[in-house]
């Protein structure tokens, strides 16, 4: 049953690559923006991150060397929740490192700001993380000027779409 939903995620991932490729029209969708359905995008979210959405803190900093993804639980005794958060932001070091954001494409329902430049530098950015109690963090760095802006417009993006969450 699992392998099916993983799957039908991944196949539904994939589509949505093909029907908005990277570079294409994307429509503006902030918090507060008409269209903009917070709740899908939570759903998606619990889809693609492998977590419940309401049970974490997402928080999205631009930095001088580039930005940081920290993910905590919310109940810094479940276990399981801090488990999936560390096992989600291993999976994305290794996707973003491969130029592959794919996920919040998905998450998003539209192209992600700064990820084109991301991939097309994939080799400029270096991805450590940073486990702590309740979570852990991605930290992306670089010396490019180009890529410290796309990773910007990246967390800016990212933290307007996560208000709360």
């Amino acid at each position: 049953m699992a392998a099916t939903a993983a799957a039908i995620v991944i196949a539904t991932m994939l589509s949505a690559a093909y029907i908005f490729p990277p570079g294409s029209q994307t429509v503006e969708n902030h918090v507060g923006a008409p269209g903009f359905n917070q709740t899908a995008m939570l759903e998606r979210g619990d889809t693609a991150m492998g977590f419940n959405q309401s049970l974490i803190h997402h928080h999205f900093i631009t930095t001088p060397t580039g930005g940081e993804i920290i993910i905590m639980s919310t109940n810094m005794s479940d276990s399981r929740t801090i488990s999936e958060i560390r096992s989600h932001v291993r999976e994305i070091r290794d996707e973003f490192s491969q130029g592959n954001f794919t996920k919040p494409f998905y998450i998003h329902a539209q192209n992600v700001p700064g990820t084109a430049t991301m991939a097309s530098k994939k080799d400029l950015i270096r991805y450590s993380i940073r486990d702590m109690d309740g979570g852990a963090s991605l930290i992306l760095s670089t010396n490019d000027t180009g890529l410290l802006e796309a990773i910007k417009d990246f967390m800016d993006f990212q933290s307007s779409q996560h208000m709360g969450h």
